[in-house]
């Protein structure tokens, strides 16, 4: 028996994100209302994919760091 593919939407909004004790211009992803991952945009070409306020990874496009935090989510659910 295979499992069908599950078809979810993921929105992308733009929004200020804490590192630490700083805020930055950045992105959020949801999922319906759940926040599955936020990214800061810390300089041209330079974005941190952050967990819990802190900074997991770097990253130089932003498509790379969205699609660090779906497979995480995905491997997670």
């Amino acid at each position: 028996m295979s499992k069908k593919d599950k078809k979810i939407e993921i929105q992308i909004s733009e929004s200020t994100v804490k590192v630490g004790n700083e805020s930055y211009e950045g992105y959020q992803l949801t999922i319906g209302k759940k926040v599955i991952g936020e990214i800061a945009e810390l300089g041209e070409a330079n974005f941190a994919v952050l967990k819990n306020g802190n900074t997991e990874s770097f990253y130089k496009k932003l498509e790379k760091a969205v699609g660090n935090i779906i497979e995480n989510y995905n491997l997670s659910n």
